[in-house]
Parts: C-alpha cells; sequence; structure tokens
C-alpha cells in the first residue's frame, strides 16, 4: 500500500506509513528506516501521535536508540502507548535505569500503565539485576492496577529471578500460577538452570518443555550441558541419542553438545 501512494504521488495515510514502519521494525532494516524517516521529514504523511510512537519502536528496533529518544523528546503528546514504546526501547538496549525512571515518569504525569508497559519494564529490571524492585513492580501490577498477569510477566520474573540465582522462588511462582506455566516460562527456568548447573530443577523444566515443544532442539542441547557441566557424561549421552533418535535438527549456534 505504502509503495503504491508513493508511485500515485498521492499523500501517504496514517495506517500506510504505520504499516510501512511496523514492517521495517520486523526487518530491523536500517536502510529502510532511514528512508522512511526522510520520506516522513519531507511530510508525506502527518506526523501524528500513532506514527511517531511507531517510529520509537522502529528505531529501537533497528538499533538506534538516540533516534528513538529524539521522536520521543520531541512529542508534543505522549500517551500510554508512547510511554510504553520508549521504556521497551530503553530495556532493550541496556538503559535500565532510564526505562524504570521513565516508568516513574508517566505515572507522575498522570498516566495509568497497563500490560505492555509492565513487560518493558519487568525486562529492564531483569537485564540489571534489579531483582527485588522487579518483583515489587510485579506485585503492584496486580494489587495496585488491578491488571492481571500475562504468560509474558511471569516469563520476565522467571528469567530475572533465574538469572539472580533463585531457582527454588523461580520454580515456586511458576507452579502457584497456572497461566504461567508455557514453554518461555520453563525455557527460562531451564537456561539458569545450565547457568547453574542446577541438575534437579533442569530435569523438570526439561520435562515440561520436552512435552509442549518437543521439536525444539535447544531444550535437549540444554539439559544435556546441564549433565556435562556435573560431570554425568552418561544422561548426557542419552539426551544426544534421544536428539538422533527423533531426528531433531540441531539449532544453530550448537554444533555440538559441550
Amino acid at each position: 500500500m505504502y509503495e503504491k501512494m508513493r508511485e500515485a504521488k498521492i499523500k501517504i495515510t496514517e495506517v500506510a506509513m504505520v504499516g510501512a514502519i511496523s514492517a521495517c521494525a520486523q526487518l530491523r532494516d536500517i536502510r529502510i528506516s532511514n528512508t522512511l524517516t526522510d520520506h516522513l521529514e519531507e511530510g508525506c504523511c502527518d506526523r501524528t501521535q500513532i506514527v511517531s510512537t511507531a517510529l520509537i519502536h522502529m528505531h529501537s528496533k533497528c538499533g538506534n536508540i538516540d533516534l528513538a529518544l529524539r521522536e520521543f523528546s520531541t512529542m508534543r503528546y505522549r500517551d500510554v502507548y508512547t510511554y510504553s514504546a520508549m521504556i521497551a526501547a530503553f530495556a532493550e538496549h541496556g538503559k535500565s535505569q532510564n526505562a524504570i525512571d521513565l516508568f516513574l515518569n508517566m505515572q507522575e504525569e498522570g498516566l495509568k500503565p497497563n500490560q505492555v508497559t509492565f513487560i518493558g519494564v519487568l525486562n529492564a529490571c531483569g537485564s540489571s539485576g534489579h531483582i527485588e524492585e522487579g518483583c515489587r513492580l510485579f506485585r503492584i501490577m496486580t494489587g495496585v492496577f488491578g491488571i492481571e498477569p500475562l504468560p509474558d510477566h511471569y516469563t520476565c520474573i522467571v528469567d530475572l529471578l533465574g538469572k539472580a540465582g533463585q531457582l527454588e522462588r523461580a520454580y515456586d511462582l511458576i507452579k502457584q500460577n497456572a497461566t504461567s506455566s508455557i514453554a518461555t516460562t520453563w525455557g527460562s527456568l531451564l537456561a539458569a538452570c545450565r547457568l547453574y548447573g542446577n541438575v534437579e530443577l533442569g530435569e523438570i523444566a526439561a520435562k515440561h518443555l520436552f512435552e509442549v515443544d518437543p521439536e525444539d532442539s535447544g531444550n535437549y542441547v540444554l539439559l544435556a550441558n546441564i549433565y556435562v557441566s556435573n560431570d554425568k557424561w552418561e544422561r548426557a549421552q542419552e539426551v544426544k541419542k534421544l536428539i538422533s533418535e527423533k531426528r531433531i535438527k540441531k539449532p544453530s549456534g550448537y554444533s555440538s553438545i559441550q
């Protein structure tokens, strides 16, 4: 739609512009990102709040946090979606404190965070090791703002606790909440078990993953490597044999179990 409107030399609609920006964000194509930005500077489309919010997301995905922040800073009006996009951008680029500060700032502006906002700020806490702050934010999300946690929220917390070595606490959270028991959540726990060499919880997480996603060889490799790190060579070979028997394709980057 976008290209057809450009060829016809007619003003680009908001829908077409946002569609093009979103596609570029998904592709993470810097060249297209620059082209779309240039077109906007030329006035091809009205720079609405929705368009600017999409631009923040696109610039972040294309690796340019400075352009994302510039877009955010020059906006006259910002809503919860705009703040959520910028918080997610900060989190994605390792600027965790900026994300947390912006989360607080939006509330000072009278805006109520939504589910997407919390995913961004919880990711920020996870990448920066703010364990208790992340858990506190998770509690106020449900207790203060009345937001029902999505599986993504549980995955953020499990990942946060797992990276900090609090594996039992992460496992308890999964057990206590049925909606949290999904592949990404168990995957976060399994990865943490690989990091800390926890065989018992690693086996539990792997068992669940083999049931819900039996074709993902990365899970088998993680379990095998947990065994290797604990000198359980026979078990590691059993997992390797299982991969061969099931004819599961090994993921790129995993040439061998090590």
